[in-house]
């Protein structure tokens, strides 16, 4: 398989104008009640689960979080660099984009974790965030945007 060097499409929003509304109304769903650290390691563990170097490349190179901790997101269960809080979001990261083997991705000890470290605002916000990086996903994965260059650069 030979790496994609342009993306696969145009820009959509013009095919398609609708997403250029949901994209700019999911963009929104995190209004500062989850730190952005927090969300931008969510994201990067969506994107090595997905294998999206797109996602994972546009993590790497936008957050502001250590080099160490970006580094460690796949091995987060065992790194020492994370506060229980990131742990949890991190956790129900992996139970949303991740199948469970009995059908339950979200247990009920898995929310009673995330809930020690997060009121019900903060879940829901959780929640979103997931869902954004949700809706990026199948324009990322069929489009397949060159990772590393941003949207409006390769998207015209």
């Amino acid at each position: 398989m030979t790496a994609t060097t342009t993306p696969r499409f145009t820009n959509p929003a013009p095919l398609v104008p609708a997403i250029a509304d949901v994209a700019a109304a999911v963009s929104k769903v995190n209004d500062g009640v989850i730190p952005q650290i927090t969300a931008d390691l969510m994201h990067l563990r969506v994107g090595q689960l997905l294998g999206s170097t797109y996602f994972t490349a546009r993590i790497l190179g936008a957050s502001k979080d250590t080099p160490q901790r970006l580094g460690a997101v796949a091995t987060w269960r065992d790194a020492p660099y994370f506060t229980e809080a990131e742990r949890a979001a991190l956790a129900l990261t992996e139970a949303v984009h991740t199948p469970g083997p009995d059908g339950v991705r979200v247990s009920d000890e898995l929310f009673a974790e995330a809930s020690k470290h997060y009121d019900e605002r903060e879940i829901v916000t959780l929640a979103a965030i997931l869902g954004q990086i949700g809706f990026f996903v199948p324009v990322a994965l069929i489009g397949r945007p060159v990772p590393g260059v941003a949207p409006a650069e390769q998207w015209r």
